[in-house]
């Protein structure tokens, strides 16, 4: 018998109308349904302020964010955290780096910063997103924890190998 290690990344799938979104699982914090975070703004979960994400209108997605199956995903990047309601929580998946494709041409400019790739998922296109972009990290002052300075971050898609 040969063991042979096959390198993988863990993502959340999510739905936004009929747009399909992948976060990188080691963001995830937590999901939380609508009885659950109410009608806050912002949500704090284990003594961490999670500030609301309205990646919807970000991304210029219709969606309904009011039915049973929305939900609020808990996210951080280690520097900003953010509640980002979902139309729908579609799964978690280990992907093979190997599956995980590049942009094709046709994303040009600013959506490469939006997306690091794509892959397929229940036979879905799914674009996998850039949490720091999604956290509004990306040449934007993030603001700082007391005592500490502002800090810009640079504009790099979060992407390994060009893709996940």
């Amino acid at each position: 018998m040969t063991n042979i290690l096959v390198e993988t990344a863990s993502f959340l799938v999510v739905r936004f109308g009929g747009s399909y979104v992948a976060l990188p699982a080691d963001g995830v914090r937590g999901v939380l349904t609508l009885d659950e975070t109410g009608h806050e703004q912002a949500v704090t979960a284990a003594g961490t302020i999670y500030q609301p994400v309205d990646l919807a209108q970000r991304l210029s997605v219709v969606a309904d964010l009011s039915g049973l199956e929305t939900r609020t995903v808990l996210y951080s990047t280690g520097h900003s955290h953010g509640a980002i309601r979902v139309e729908q929580v579609v799964g978690l998946t280990d992907v093979e780096r190997k599956d995980c494709l590049p942009l094709p041409p046709q994303f040009r400019r600013d959506e490469r910063n939006w997306f690091g790739g794509m892959m397929l998922y229940q036979d879905q296109l799914v674009l996998i997103l850039n949490p720091s972009w999604a956290l509004g990290e990306l040449a934007d002052v993030v603001p700082a924890a007391v005592g500490q300075s502002e800090r810009r971050v640079a504009a790099t898609p979060a992407t390994v190998d060009g893709s996940c």
